[in-house]
């Protein structure tokens, strides 16, 4: 959630629009926003507190059409969701980037002493931003696609009869 909230950030400051920038590196606005997604989490997942029951020593949801609603709802949002947010703020900041490094504003008449000092040191933070949201992106998608997908698939097949050779495979 907070690489959310700082890839966020990072857009906003490159818009080209003064009118989005100024919403960027704001204290105030930070704490809102973390106030905001605190209460977003408990109106998404608040129904657990009511809806899940103690058995056995473990939290688990009640039986029924409950059960099944709760796990894909945990499936679509770790497994769908979360990483697919994560590639889509990637790629926004990433282009927004590019498009302030394509705005760049170069004098006319003046001669550089160092032409290519300024250039290499912003395409290096470029490349190292790029690396670091390619890396971020790849890190959720191996993290929650396969736990979503594993999810999805012990619901579709609990039902299936199975040999004892494939429940012990699928553990």
């Amino acid at each position: 959630m907070l690489f959310i909230c700082a890839t966020d950030d990072r857009y906003l400051s490159k818009l080209h629009s003064v009118a989005y920038r100024q919403w960027s590196n704001r204290v105030d606005l930070a704490y809102k926003l973390l106030l905001a997604c605190a209460l977003l989490w408990v109106l998404i997942l608040g129904h657990r507190l009511v809806f899940y029951t103690n058995s056995n020593g473990y939290c688990a949801a009640q039986d029924g059409p409950y059960a099944l609603f709760d796990t894909y709802l945990e499936a679509v949002l770790s497994g769908v969701f979360s990483p697919l947010l994560v590639i889509v703020l990637a790629c926004l900041l990433i282009r927004s980037v590019q498009n302030v490094m394509q705005r760049r504003v170069v004098p006319t008449g003046v001669i550089p002493t160092e032409p290519k000092a300024n250039q290499s040191h912003s395409q290096q933070a470029n490349s190292q931003l790029l690396l670091m949201l390619l890396l971020q992106s790849l890190i959720a998608i191996i993290a929650y696609v396969p736990y979503g997908a594993a999810v999805i698939y012990f619901n579709i097949t609990a039902q299936w009869s199975k040999s004892s050779v494939r429940q012990a495979w699928e553990l």
